[in-house]
């Protein structure tokens, strides 16, 4: 480990605008490169240069392993990580959020995609929830991945946790407003931290939240007590309604409640 690393300065790769945001607001150095990261010739240099600066960096492999989804499944399938997949159609489905330093591997959050959106931290016992984050650690160990967020999707079979793919990086929105919400920790806050070769510490969930994709604008559903509108990159969707509760139910009937005011199902 590089101890004495200035942790005032990171590298990011093709640089996430949440994180060079994060970065500016704590005061945080940023170092940054552009570069097709299934290009393994074209990473190494790069990379050996932001090492040679005192960054932490990721091996070359491990970011063109983590861009390329084939791969990712091949990696999956050689080592026998999930148990043959079969009809998952109708399956449960998960996203596990990972932030690892010094290549320790932390579960931040484990969200479930629902019928009416997502919620998090998704319903599950303690048995389920240590497999989920069993497979997701060992598929990261395999890639060599050593600093940064990880975005992993896991459906859940009879057979076990079957992983749907692992991509470096943040998750997209809502799912770091939902961590927010449900237990108080910034998932793009501990990227920059663990980026700069800190460890970090999860929050503990104290309540539930849920996000259901809108139809249309904020409108009157921005004025409701306790719901906050998370706008969408892009033109696909206006964002989602993120919304509290202290039960799976009581999320469920929250979100439902926003149905006229442009609920629809999450992607």
């Amino acid at each position: 480990m590089k101890e004495d690393n200035d942790v005032s300065r990171i590298f990011l790769l093709n640089p996430d605008p949440r994180l060079l945001s994060e970065a500016h607001r704590s005061g945080v150095q940023v170092r940054s490169a552009r570069v097709d990261p299934r290009d393994e010739s074209a990473l190494r240099p790069l990379l050996e240069e932001a090492a040679a600066a005192g960054l932490f960096v990721n091996p070359a492999r491990a970011l063109r392993l983590l861009a390329a989804p084939d791969a990712v499944q091949r990696l999956v399938r050689d080592n026998r990580l999930s148990p043959d997949a079969g009809a998952v159609s109708g399956a449960p489905r998960l996203a596990v959020e990972t932030l690892t330093v010094h290549g320790m591997h932390q579960t931040v959050g484990i969200t479930a995609r629902t019928r009416y959106g997502l919620l998090s931290p998704a319903p599950l016992t303690e048995d389920t929830a240590a497999e989920v984050r069993a497979v997701v650690t060992a598929l990261l160990d395999l890639t060599g991945y050593q600093y940064g967020p990880a975005h992993t999707g896991v459906t859940l079979t009879r057979r076990g946790p079957v992983i749907t793919g692992c991509r470096a990086g943040l998750a997209d929105d809502p799912i770091p407003e939902l961590l927010r919400t449900a237990g108080g920790f910034d998932l793009a806050a501990g990227a920059v931290r663990v980026l700069a070769g800190k460890l970090v510490e999860a929050a503990r969930p104290e309540r539930f939240a849920a996000a259901v994709e809108s139809s249309r604008p904020p409108g009157s559903a921005a004025m409701l007590p306790d719901v906050r509108f998370v706008p969408a990159p892009g033109a696909r969707c206006p964002g989602h309604f993120v919304v509290w509760a202290d039960s799976p139910a009581g999320a469920a009937r929250r979100v439902t409640s926003l149905g006229a005011l442009g609920a629809g199902e999450a992607s």
